[in-house]
């Protein structure tokens, strides 16, 4: 075909000229009819071959880019499908030129000159050909890097050596011919087909000293590390850590998908991240595969963990999303979570230099997941101080501004929660123009914003109860109910006391549910407890309460306060108790009532070493005074 391709030039190398005769001419005259009916099938044949040729042609190209179009929705992976789109549209764009030089002029006899074929053959190879160069260079296509450096290493090393051969070839037949005075031709030949056979063990240990000087995958995976280090400090969420590993691994090893298993406190469970913005599976803690990983001490292939997937659902989630390799991740002994990663999308294997890589950078996400996990820890604890400041201000506004005042007796309250909001509270509630008010002081069991929250409801039943003007004894029935309903569910309680002063008779009424016993210190010195009432509020329904009426006489005084004073202990687990209360205010008791609360304060504290107290502490001091 070759030799027929042009039968038109092989016929006029057989014409003969006009007018000439002789017995060659009358040969390459017969010769040439002979060959123009030969021709014709051969021409024929020719023509078909080139059609049919250009419509194979034709049915591979349609049949290769229709295989990479299906290939191409198979491309999970963004960043790989990124690099495939160019490099598809790159041989699309080259197929146009190709078809127009090559196959369409075969099939429908497309005239085109040889300078515009040669041009539409370049672009298309430059077109194909640029289009895997830009995926290369641009999007990182294939795991190139090394194989590039160690072409261009093993280019040096083989230059260098055959340099070196020539330069001793040279120099040697110099020598000899100057000792010998004439040249040696077949030495030089020995010397060459000797050096031929050492040629590749010697190019090959260059080859490894140049690619140990300038080939340095350790030092390029320290630039990753230190790189990945500087960045994951500032990192303090979650999402934005796996988003920063998961374009590092891609990037750096070209891997394919990478998943993300961490271990959250506040579900107490492992929640695995399949690939990059996928949903979230909670794995159970007893699944076999999760204690196969939880063992792992370095970088592992999946296979070689394989054996542990009868009964593991997390087995399954690994094989469909095709994970090849497994990093745990451990802080000491506890398994904080795990990286999964597909195979690379180059095809080429893991190499111990990855796997070193892999390691250092599961310490370095250890680090920033207890990072992440300490600074949300802060996050919660700030905001939960924000509402604890919020309810104490809440707490305090709910308080009396001031207590109530007359010629006839001096009132003095204090309260000192032992965290940013208690349990204590006191109120004064007006019961009659006559300067008649109420009293109350009261310790919810518990501490804290459920202590608060029960101590709120209590004071706006109090308030709404003394408002009906009922009996103290009544009130306080009313009020247990109401708190009994409410903290049902809750399992809190109160001790409160209850009772109603009134000024022109210094009379006292009071009801007891369940408090410590406030003390009336007589102006003599004498003294009794305040413990007629009932049982705790909130505790049982439908509870009688009884009252009881004292009256103050000038100087005496009634002595109010919560467990918090009389149960505030020293360094020997000594309680300050009701009897050095009562043996303080026996010697106090001339004293007026801010001077009384601020002098047993100091004396507690004194006593017990501390200035904060380990419990809510309430007082709260009337006095009689003197006529």
């Amino acid at each position: 075909m070759v030799f027929f391709s042009d039968t038109d030039r092989i016929l006029n190398l057989l014409t003969v000229a006009p007018g000439k005769t002789g017995l060659l001419n009358s040969l390459l005259e017969t010769l040439a009819s002979l060959l123009q009916w030969v021709m014709i099938p051969v021409g024929l044949l020719l023509a078909s071959h080139k059609k049919f040729f250009a419509l194979v042609n034709l049915t591979y190209v349609i049949l290769g880019i229709t295989f990479l179009v299906l290939g191409l929705k198979r491309v999970e992976a963004a960043r790989l499908r990124k690099q495939v789109q160019v490099i598809l549209l790159g041989i699309c764009a080259a197929m146009v030129p190709y078809l127009v030089a090559f196959i369409l002029p075969n099939l429908i006899g497309l005239d085109i000159s040889p300078v515009m074929t040669t041009i539409l053959a370049i672009l298309a190879m430059s077109l194909g050909a640029g289009s895997i160069a830009w995926a290369i260079i641009r999007y990182q296509f294939l795991d190139i890097r090394l194989i590039v450096r160690q072409s261009l290493v093993y280019t040096m090393s083989s230059a260098l050596l055959v340099g070196a051969y020539i330069l001793a070839v040279t120099q040697l037949s110099g020598v000899l011919q100057s000792v010998l005075g004439q040249q040696m031709p077949l030495l030089n030949i020995g010397f060459i087909i000797v050096a031929l056979i050492l040629f590749q063990p010697i190019n090959n240990q260059i080859d490894n000293i140049i690619k140990r000087m300038f080939i340095r995958d350790r030092a390029d995976y320290r630039n990753i590390i230190n790189r990945l280090s500087s960045q994951i400090i500032h990192i303090l969420d979650r999402e934005q850590l796996f988003a920063l590993v998961d374009e590092t691994l891609r990037t750096s090893l070209s891997v394919g998908g990478t998943g993300f298993c961490i271990y959250d406190d506040e579900r107490r469970a492992y929640l695995y991240f399949p690939r990059s913005g996928a949903d979230e599976i909670s794995l159970v803690q007893t699944d076999p595969m999760l204690g196969a990983i939880g063992q792992l001490k370095t970088p592992t292939h999946y296979d070689r963990i394989e054996t542990w997937h009868h009964g593991s659902s997390l087995a399954t989630i690994l094989q469909v999303n095709g994970v090849h390799l497994v990093v745990p991740l451990n802080d000491r002994d506890h398994l904080l979570g795990f990286v999964t990663l597909t195979e690379k999308t180059s095809g080429f294997r893991f190499t111990f230099e990855d796997i070193t890589l892999l390691s250092t950078l599961a310490n370095q996400m250890v680090v920033a997941s207890t990072n992440v996990r300490l600074y949300r820890e802060s996050l919660v604890k700030q905001r939960l101080e924000e509402e604890m400041n919020l309810a104490r201000q809440i707490q305090m506004q709910l308080l009396p501004d001031a207590p109530p005042e007359g010629k006839e007796f001096s009132v003095i309250a204090h309260n000192q929660p032992s965290r940013v909001v208690g349990g204590d509270f006191y109120d004064f509630v007006r019961t009659d123009a006559d300067g008649g008010f109420g009293l109350v002081i009261a310790d919810v069991s518990g501490k804290g914003v459920p202590a608060a929250l029960l101590a709120a409801q209590l004071q706006a039943a109090l308030r709404s109860e003394v408002g009906n003007r009922r009996m103290v004894s009544e009130t306080v029935g009313k009020v247990n109910n109401i708190i009994s309903e409410l903290a049902a569910t809750s399992r809190l309680y109160a001790t409160l006391v209850y009772g109603e002063y009134c000024p022109k008779t210094s009379e006292f009424e009071f009801s007891n549910a369940g408090h410590n016993y406030p003390v009336l210190m007589r102006a003599d010195g004498s003294h009794e407890f305040l413990e007629t009432g009932g049982t705790i509020v909130g505790a049982f329904d439908s509870t009688p309460y009884q009252a009881r009426k004292v009256k103050l006489n000038p100087d005496d005084l009634l002595f109010f306060y919560t467990d918090g004073l009389s149960e505030a202990m020293n360094t020997g687990d000594e309680e300050y108790g009701e009897l050095r209360i009562v043996d303080f205010l026996k010697r106090h008791r001339h004293l007026s009532p801010e001077q009384i609360k601020d002098q047993i304060i100091k004396d507690v504290h004194d006593f017990s070493g501390i200035t904060s107290p380990e419990d809510d502490t309430t007082i709260v001091i009337l006095k009689a005074r003197c006529e």
